[in-house]
């Protein structure tokens, strides 16, 4: 007879837990690969996982989540209770709840964090009633180890001591300042700073002060309906290599001499509601703005010029080109790549515009014609002149356009005729329409000055 074996001696392994061997601090870095919840479910597993979950080097809270503010403090209180010496790597708090508005536990949470050496830490409120609720902590503006500190829709205090050594990378998403002195201290006591992206509330009108030695990406936006003649932005930073900025209410923007290799995304100074006027009277508006902010578009510019790639909305564009007119447009020199949104009757600033970058190899032209290819003279755009980037520099154009109209195709004409070291030309056009196959047959004709030149279309 053959004697039948228990489980456990058949197969050895059945009766180990490979997991449980595993050290604590093991286990707590596979743990936190888990998002909070489930992680705090495997403290059901046993009495040695019972506690586990408190020893995690990240952790990631909701309040939606919870019942009520008392369960949702008491899970929090457990969590950053000061006398564990576990350190923690990440936190993450999201408060939707209305009734959590002061944020009074915040304060012995933050202490305990600094204590056990935080990295990153993301806060974000979200209530219907008020935009910016949870105020935060004196204690958040000093801490020796935080890298990452992204704040959404909170309250800052009076910044009376900041002391963030090792703060590389900072995000402050409608954030409310109690005054300019606030966050123009924060981002000094920042010393080794690399990326900063503020976004303002539309009702916001301070100047925002970016003063940094380290910093090399920063993001601003502020959009709103209203316009404030106090609102302003200042920019020093020597080391800046990518600055995006979409800004359509302050007064000035000021940049003192961005790096030579600096990559800009702006869009500035447009009124949006002036895109629902006919042409005329929205050239008229646009002399009014420059000759009303002349002074500042100068410094701003000249703040700008020593960038290499730059990307800009239509209405930026056009205050460039007013300006141009008062006054002489500086040379970008060191640019390289360009790209603009436009209107096909905006064409006709190109040949001009295109004069101040000598040195161009890429161009990127966004066609937008949803209300631009309607004017009964658009068909009557030239272009009288040559830059000297099409004669000596530009090798690269791409167009994203309808093609549908007879002054797109003048414009890809002018092009191939003119760019004498162009290498390639991609047209996207777009979906099919009923002059599409005619406007191909055409575009296939077109002479080309450079003999390595390529048509490619999408």
């Amino acid at each position: 007879m053959v004697r039948k074996l228990k489980a456990s001696q058949a197969c050895p392994t059945l009766t180990k837990d490979a997991i449980s061997q595993l050290p604590n601090d093991l286990t707590c870095q596979i743990l936190s690969l888990l998002s909070t919840k489930e992680a705090v479910k495997t403290s059901v597993l046993s009495t040695r996982w019972r506690h586990l979950w408190l020893s995690l080097p990240c952790l990631e809270l909701k309040s939606r989540e919870f019942l009520d503010l008392k369960n949702f403090t008491s899970f929090g209180d457990r969590f950053f209770d000061s006398t564990r010496v576990s350190c923690i790597q990440e936190v993450k708090l999201t408060i939707h709840k209305k009734d959590v508005s002061d944020g009074y536990f915040l304060t012995s949470w933050f202490d305990a964090a600094v204590k056990r050496k935080i990295q990153h830490l993301h806060v974000g409120s979200y209530s219907y009633a008020d935009r910016r609720f949870n105020k935060m902590p004196q204690r958040v503006y000093n801490c020796e180890t935080l890298v990452c500190l992204k704040l959404f829709q909170v309250t800052l205090s009076d910044a009376e001591f900041v002391s963030l050594p090792s703060l590389k990378t900072m995000h402050l998403e409608y954030i409310e300042f109690p005054n300019e002195a606030t966050f123009e201290t924060l981002v000094l006591c920042s010393p080794v700073l690399e990326c900063l992206k503020i976004v303002v509330a539309s009702d916001d009108e301070k100047v925002f002060r970016v003063h940094s030695r380290s910093l090399k990406r920063l993001t601003f936006e502020r959009v709103s309906p209203f316009l404030f003649d106090s609102a302003g932005v200042v920019i020093d930073a020597p080391r800046l290599c990518f600055l995006s900025i979409n800004d359509n209410i302050s007064k000035s923007v000021i940049i003192h001499k961005l790096e030579s290799n600096a990559v800009l995304q702006m869009s500035l100074l447009g009124i949006i509601c002036l895109e629902e006027f006919d042409d005329e009277f929205f050239d008229d508006i646009y002399e009014v703005i420059v000759s009303s902010k002349i002074s500042n578009i100068h410094k701003f510019l000249h703040g700008i010029s020593m960038a290499r790639s730059m990307k800009i909305c239509r209405g930026t564009l056009k205050i460039m080109c007013h300006y141009s007119k008062l006054e002489p447009f500086p040379q970008f020199s060191n640019m390289s790549y360009l790209d603009i949104t436009l209107y096909p009757r905006d064409f006709k600033w190109l040949p001009a515009f295109l004069e101040s970058f000598p040195n161009l190899k890429y161009l990127a032209l966004v066609c937008d014609d949803r209300k631009g290819g309607f004017s009964e003279d658009i068909d009557q755009v030239s272009f009288s002149s040559v830059p000297e980037c099409l004669l000596s520099s530009l090798e690269f154009v791409e167009l994203i356009a309808p093609v549908q109209y007879d002054v797109e195709l003048k414009l890809v004409k002018y092009l191939l005729k003119n760019s004498a070291v162009l290498e390639k030309l991609i047209l996207r056009l777009a979906s099919y329409n009923s002059r599409r196959d005619y406007m191909l047959k055409k575009l296939l004709k077109i002479p080309r000055v450079s003999t390595k030149c390529k048509v490619v279309i999408l």
